[in-house]
């Protein structure tokens, strides 16, 4: 079977579709069984380990009288991860740590 340009790209739009969605469903079956093994997802288990595993720097950053100034000392690797989890707001001029981050840290 031979297919135009046209067609060519069209059968490999289909396939990369066909394989999203096919990886779609086998992220949503991981994450309902880790939910049903855990009790809780994958994104709060990884939240929980983010917060353990940078607990140290999270401490320092309560203790200091500002917490932006503290956030702001810290290598820029740790603070675009602590932002991707959650762990501490995404402001320009304001960074502290989120709600959840604390509720985590003091329970």
């Amino acid at each position: 079977m031979e297919f135009g340009a046209a067609g060519l790209a069209q059968v490999l739009v289909r396939e990369k579709k066909a394989l999203l969605i096919s990886k779609e469903k086998r992220h949503f079956k991981q994450n309902e069984r880790f939910l049903g093994m855990t009790g809780i997802t994958i994104q709060e288990k990884s939240f929980h380990n983010m917060i353990d595993f940078n607990k140290h720097e999270l401490l320092k950053i309560l203790k200091s009288k500002d917490q932006h100034a503290a956030i702001s000392k810290l290598p820029k690797s740790i603070r675009k991860t602590l932002k991707k989890y959650g762990i501490i707001t995404d402001r320009w001029h304001n960074s502290e740590i989120t709600l959840k981050t604390l509720d985590y840290l003091v329970g």
